[in-house]
């Protein structure tokens, strides 16, 4: 089911985005100024998913599991997403070495969306449900109290360390021969806008198709080189397509089979 055709009736607009540099791509032509008649805003989605429910934003990026626990009246955009195949170097699960199985996981400050994933892949390659073990620190420091350490984002690409690790992105993609999709975007039902659609659309199109620029520009902004970052780029997909709407719904379905969604919430995209 889709969403009614709305036009678009939205003079100023506030679009919730991620931190992560992979998502830079999908805000390359969104930009907050005096000038713009909207916000970009940057948070974390608990606070986005509150934005749109008290009207505070009018489309926000969020990971699945944030879309799946708050997905009664709310569609997705049509068209956008970042999705990636194989090894991508988006999520790790490092291990103790001679580790026989594996009982328990450290998990620091990751989304949900990776840690359920954690458990799909451990669950469906090594015969494992590991406990949860909350721990900020260090691989070292995580892999003292549990069996192996969930690592994800950025900091994966200056990270090195010698203990042994599964991508878990890579593990997906040879369990269900699908992309995996780390982010959508979603609106409620009530607010979706045509107006809203095509100005995110039209800056996706324009990020993909600048990503060594962006790659250039990140990599004065920080400690990264262009080289890294065009690299780490060239992993993933940016837009939403049948193979992602797929994935989705076999995460969704698996998720719901471990026990860590209550149900498996309905895709609708509006239009």
């Amino acid at each position: 089911m889709s969403a009614p055709v709305r036009t678009s009736q939205i003079s100023v607009w506030r679009v919730g985005a991620l931190r992560e540099l992979f998502t830079r791509p999908l805000y390359r032509t969104i930009k907050s100024s005096s000038e713009s008649s909207g916000e970009l805003l940057f948070d974390t989605p608990s606070v986005h998913i509150d934005g749109l429910m008290s009207n505070e934003r009018n489309a926000v990026f969020v990971p699945p599991v944030d879309f799946a626990q708050n997905s009664s009246g709310m569609v997705l955009y049509p068209n956008i997403g970042v999705s990636s195949t194989g090894y991508s170097n988006v999520a790790r699960l490092y291990l103790r070495k001679n580790l026989p199985v594996i009982r328990t996981i450290a998990v620091g400050a990751v989304s949900t969306t990776d840690v359920v994933l954690s458990r799909i892949v451990l669950g469906e390659k090594y015969d494992s449900e590991p406990g949860i073990v909350p721990v900020i620190g260090s691989v070292d420091e995580m892999l003292a109290k549990a069996d192996c350490a969930l690592v994800t984002g950025d900091s994966l690409l200056t990270l090195n360390n010698e203990h042994p690790f599964i991508d878990i992105v890579d593990e997906w993609s040879d369990i269900t021969e699908l992309p995996f999709v780390h982010t959508v975007c979603i609106s409620r039902s009530d607010m979706f806008d045509t107006g809203i659609s095509a100005m995110l659309h039209s800056s996706l199109e324009a990020g993909k198709n600048s990503l060594d620029s962006i790659a250039n520009e990140l990599a004065a902004e920080t400690a990264l080189s262009a080289d890294l970052l065009q690299n780490y780029f060239s992993h993933f997909s940016y837009g939403f397509d049948e193979l992602s709407k797929a994935s989705l719904e076999e995460f969704f379905r698996m998720a719901f089979y471990y026990g860590m969604l209550g149900d498996v919430p309905e895709i609708n995209i509006g239009q």
